[in-house]
């Protein structure tokens, strides 16, 4: 595994770590629309995975449940069933991921049973080749059930496994779905419509504000929007929803109580307040580059529908496109000049049959029913200051710049500054070009 951190995810070169189960090949090609993205019958990374880190499927699974049948491991102990305070042991091991999880349940059942299974046992599996299972017995006699939980709640972090009845809905029908959630804030609400926005961290300067227009939107008409946090288009939606008032939730890549990138400290901090901040990875995990892949199914798997504005052909925007079809969940793209890098992408899952976004309120009046209407009860709650108001009702759809706006409204430059600035916040206004503004809203 790769220990070094990294902004940039490439389909091409990093493996999905423990998602696939072993002897599967993907199903983007014939469960969605959306059918090229990586060929059917490729060989899943997570046999990479395996290869990687010394799990070899089958054998060691019957030969532990062997031993126990058996009774050859007397020391075996019969345990009860299992805790949230147990799942959430077995999630904060560090450097065990999703396949090393469910090797472990198969081999002995629950996460308790793991957690007090004999050290002949896992001795066999070490003898067996998962050499990995030493970090497991090491985590079991560094820290107690007890210590783990304390210390999680001591950071404000929240756990709740996939058995738990407040476990989100949308991702109990996903394949390889986490067994378990670190969040800050709170998680999606189930009966609100979400609607994920993901693409390019380098983006363009129209990327970007298609990024912050269609949040706008999916605010206006009551939903939700997740995404990653990342550079890019990923953080100018979060940052637009939570100008907006709207709620986002950000899935991370690394522990929910470590800021990636730096620079969005402060929008993190939103959006626990407004939202939350999630991850499948335990408290103070470092993000590698091999976490973002695996994030990316948690980011569609929580959303209705998942748009990709400005992505390469192979970015890790397509990978989160290609989970969002294999769940089942509705896939858009912003589509770009043919030949222009950062339209390849894009482009291409439109050509698959991944619905055309030709603009925000379209996109919106087709994912949400009663966009106009919820449209119009936002802006009738809207409450502009004086000077606002003044400013907001000289601007148009044609740009009118500072001064023109300064002689029609008789205000003082700092005054009109500020409420162009306030103005701008709040979505109602854009900035098309250096002092020239239009009214949006």
């Amino acid at each position: 595994m790769q220990e070094h951190i990294c902004e940039n995810i490439s389909a091409e070169t990093t493996p999905i770590s423990g998602i696939i189960p072993a002897g599967e090949t993907t199903s983007a090609g014939k469960a969605a629309s959306i059918s090229g993205i990586r060929p059917v019958g490729e060989t899943t990374c997570i046999e990479k995975t395996i290869s990687n880190s010394g799990i070899t499927p089958g054998s060691e699974t019957i030969s532990v449940r062997e031993m126990r049948r058996t009774g050859k491991t007397e020391d075996s102990p019969v345990v009860a069933d299992s805790t949230e305070q147990d799942w959430e042991w077995l999630c904060s091991i560090p450097g065990i991921y999703h396949a090393h999880h469910e090797l472990l349940l198969r081999c002995f059942g629950s996460p308790a049973a793991v957690r007090e299974a004999s050290e002949r046992e896992y001795k066999h599996l070490y003898e067996k080749g998962c050499r990995w299972i030493s970090r497991v017995e090491q985590f079991r006699k560094r820290i107690s059930v007890e210590e783990i939980v304390n210390e999680r709640m001591e950071k404000g972090i929240q756990f709740i496994s996939h058995v738990h009845a407040g476990y989100p809905e949308r991702l109990k029908n996903i394949r390889n779905r986490p067994y378990g959630l670190f969040y800050r804030g709170s998680l999606p609400d189930e009966n609100v419509r979400t609607v994920a926005i993901v693409g390019a961290r380098m983006c363009t300067r129209s990327g970007k504000a298609m990024a912050e227009l269609l949040a706008r939107e999916t605010v206006y008409a009551g939903g939700q929007v997740i995404s990653g946090a990342a550079y890019g288009i990923d953080g100018a939606a979060q940052w637009e929803t939570a100008a907006q008032g709207g709620k986002s939730f950000a899935v991370l890549g690394c522990g929910v109580d470590r800021c990636y990138p730096a620079e969005h400290r402060q929008l993190l901090e939103r959006l626990r307040e407004n939202g939350g901040v999630i991850s499948e990875l335990p408290p103070g995990t470092a993000p590698l580059c091999s976490h973002f892949p695996m994030r990316n199914r948690i980011i569609s798997g929580l959303s209705d529908v998942v748009v990709v504005v400005e992505a390469r052909k192979k970015s890790g925007s397509l990978i989160t496109a290609e989970f969002a079809a294999e769940q089942g969940r509705q896939v858009m793209a912003v589509p770009g000049r043919p030949g222009d890098e950062l339209s390849g992408g894009c482009n291409e899952l439109i050509s698959q049959g991944a619905g055309l976004i030709l603009s925000a309120e379209s996109f919106a009046e087709l994912i949400f029913p009663d966009y106009r209407k919820k449209k119009k009860e936002f802006s009738e709650n809207l409450a502009l200051a004086p000077t606002e108001k003044l400013v907001y009702s000289s601007l148009g759809l044609h740009p009118k710049n500072v001064w023109t706006l300064q002689e029609e409204t008789s205000l003082p430059l700092s005054d009109l500054s500020d409420s162009l600035l306030s103005l701008e916040l709040r979505g109602l206004i854009m900035e098309t070009d250096r002092n020239y503004y239009i009214k949006v809203k």
